[in-house]
């Protein structure tokens, strides 16, 4: 899959394309589904397929004080995008300047040269142009009329008749709902981060585990503890993580930034992880966070997480 970063890295000459259009953040399946009918459509005409999709996320630019949690930075996003086949990717910048594009001119602009566009898929809810003021069935008459075929494939759902969004995926991972959030994204949901110091209870007790400090803004899962699976230094392995505030080791009512540690099970590679990256695959929500009157009681139930993620991560 070919990346370009704006339209002025597209070669002028590209042709005509298949298109896909979203912000496409989690890459979930209703999003497959999308950039997989834009790479059907290339196929079947003998043009290429493309993927044009957002960064930031238009809401952190237009209402920042609303600004959603990201499910996939910018290199996963495009990694997941590659996977469906895609022949190309364009990342837009946006900005409040490219946000007040009117939508009868983004429409000219997809179907003109550098982009060349033939045909362009989006979902039903898609929103674009100044003020939103595009829909999907807008564009598909405005397009009607310039030779531009606009396909607008039917949400993609699941076994409970809810449509599969980036909002839905966000709540539920906040809620720790780890099952439906594999359900809807078609693959556990992925939370990266670098490697950090942390306050060594984890090794006191002999269950050293690494920090993760997500990136700014990700979606990081409600407390409580996870089984993993974890890749870190070219390995993988199951993990046991803990999602919160270790309350333990805290005073009543201390709330200290939420934490993501890791105990990574059967461990072979280097001790001296600090400032590597570390990448949490969730597989399944164990149980609650809690307090534990011992260390000793901790430690028991530690042991039962880390079999029952062997279990699950098998």
């Amino acid at each position: 899959m070919k990346t370009y970063r704006s339209m002025g890295e597209l070669p002028l000459g590209g042709g005509r394309r298949a298109v896909a259009i979203g912000t496409f953040d989690g890459v979930h399946i209703g999003h497959r589904a999308v950039i997989g009918r834009a790479v059907e459509l290339g196929r079947e005409r003998g043009i290429s397929s493309m993927a044009i999709t957002f960064e930031p996320h238009p809401i952190a630019v237009l209402r920042p004080e609303l600004r959603p949690t990201v499910l996939t930075g910018l290199r996963l996003k495009s990694a997941l995008i590659a996977e469906t086949g895609v022949d190309e990717l364009l990342i837009l910048p946006f900005t409040r300047a490219f946000s007040r594009i009117r939508a009868d001119r983004f429409v000219d602009m997809l179907g003109s040269p550098p982009v060349g566009a033939e045909v362009v898929v989006v979902g039903a809810n898609f929103r674009f142009g100044h003020g939103g003021l595009g829909t999907a069935e807008g564009m598909r008459a405005y397009g009607r009329g310039r030779g531009l075929t606009v396909e607008v494939p039917e949400l993609v759902g699941t076994p409970d008749g809810k449509p599969a969004s980036s909002t839905r995926v966000r709540r539920l991972i906040a809620e720790g709902r780890i099952a439906e959030v594999t359900t809807l994204l078609g693959r556990p949901h992925q939370l990266e981060g670098i490697v950090v110091h942390g306050d060594q209870r984890g090794r006191a007790l002999g269950l050293p585990t690494a920090n993760l400090e997500p990136g700014e803004h990700a979606a990081v899962p409600g407390r409580g503890v996870y089984a993993c699976r974890a890749r870190i230094a070219g390995r993988i392995c199951p993990s046991a993580v803990n999602v919160g505030f270790a309350p333990t080791f805290r005073e009543a009512g201390d709330r200290p930034p939420l934490r993501v540690e890791a105990f990574l099970l059967d461990w072979d590679g280097p001790e001296d992880l600090y400032g590597l990256e570390l990448r949490l695959e969730f597989l399944a929500r164990l149980r609650d966070e809690r307090r534990f009157d011992r260390p000793e009681a901790l430690v028991a139930q530690i042991h039962e997480d880390i079999a029952r993620t062997r279990e699950i991560a098998a």
